[in-house]
C-alpha cells in the first residue's frame, strides 16, 4: 500500500456523520487510485459543444494538477489530511478491517482558459462530455461502487470542508479490479450541462466510495454513468498541455487569478 497511508492508521468508524444535504454510511471496502503524474496520463475532459456563432467543436481539457488532490478523514482523531498536486489521487477505504481512514479524490478542469487550455463559451450548448482517467490501483474489492459528484471548491484551494460539501449533482459508476493500467472514459454529460447552466468557471468532480443515501436525496437516485475502457497510449492531438516544458503545472500570475474573482 502507498506510503502515504502508513501514517494514517486509525479505527474506521462504521457510520459517518452528515454530508451536506444527505447522510451516508459506507457500504463496503474498496480503494481506487487515479494517475495524475504526467501529460500522458493526466485526467482529461472531452467536450463536444455547439456555439451559436461558431458552430460545433470538440475540445480536450486536462485537469489542473495544483487543484487536483485527495482528502483523508480520520474518524478517531476527527482530522483531515489534504494533499494537492500529487502524482496520484485516491478514494475509498483501503482495508477490510476498517482501521484506516476514508479517502475522497478531486479533479478540476478549468473551463475559462486560465491554464491555457480551450475555453467552453458561456453561450455553448453541451452535446456530450466525458472524463477520462488512467486507473493506477483498485484494491480490496473486485468491484468498487463509486459516487461521482459535481462539486465546487476554490481553484487551487482544496480544503478540509470539501470532503463533506454538498454535491451540486451526482452520478454513480463502478470501478473494477481489471482497471489498473487502463484508461476509463466516463460519460459526464448531465454533470457538464449542469455546470454550464450554472456558468461555473471550472468543471470539478469528487470521487468517493458509493454509500447508502438517506434523507432528501434518497427520492432522486443518481443516474448511472456510462463508461468505456481502452489501453495503450492515447491520442493527444487536441490537447494543449498545461504541463509542458518539464513543469508539472502552468504558472499563473496574480492577475490571472484575480480575474476569476475567487
Amino acid at each position: 500500500m502507498k506510503a502515504k497511508l502508513l501514517f494514517l492508521a486509525a479505527v474506521f468508524a462504521s457510520i459517518l456523520g452528515g454530508c451536506g444535504d444527505h447522510e451516508h454510511i459506507v457500504t463496503g471496502p474498496g480503494f481506487v487510485g487515479i494517475d495524475d503524474s504526467t501529460v500522458d496520463s493526466a485526467p482529461r475532459l472531452n467536450v463536444t459543444y455547439t456555439d451559436p456563432s461558431t458552430g460545433r467543436h470538440n475540445v480536450d481539457i486536462l485537469s489542473d494538477p495544483q487543484s487536483d488532490g485527495d482528502i483523508a478523514f480520520n474518524p478517531v482523531l476527527n482530522t483531515f489530511t489534504v494533499a494537492s498536486a500529487v502524482p496520484a489521487v485516491f478514494f475509498g477505504v483501503d482495508s477490510l478491517n476498517g482501521n484506516l481512514p476514508e479517502f475522497r479524490s478531486f479533479l478540476t478542469f478549468p473551463l475559462d482558459g486560465i491554464t491555457r487550455q480551450p475555453v467552453i463559451p458561456g453561450t455553448a450548448t453541451i452535446d456530450s462530455a466525458f472524463v477520462e482517467v488512467l486507473v493506477d490501483e483498485v484494491s480490496f474489492a473486485s468491484v468498487v461502487p463509486t459516487f461521482l459528484d459535481l462539486v465546487e471548491y476554490p481553484f487551487r484551494g482544496l480544503r478540509e470542508l470539501d470532503f463533506d460539501s454538498a454535491p451540486v449533482d451526482f452520478q454513480t459508476l463502478d470501478f473494477f479490479s481489471s482497471d489498473p493500467g487502463i484508461f476509463v472514459q466516463i460519460d459526464v454529460t448531465p454533470l457538464m450541462r449542469e455546470a454550464q447552466s450554472m456558468t461555473l468557471l471550472d468543471f470539478q468532480v469528487r470521487f468517493s466510495l458509493d454509500t447508502t443515501v438517506l434523507g432528501p436525496l434518497s427520492t432522486a437516485p443518481a443516474a448511472t454513468a456510462g463508461r468505456t475502457v481502452h489501453s495503450g497510449r492515447r491520442a493527444l492531438d487536441n490537447i494543449l498541455s498545461n504541463r509542458g516544458g518539464g513543469s508539472s503545472t502552468t504558472t499563473l500570475t496574480q492577475k490571472d487569478l484575480a480575474s476569476r474573482h475567487r
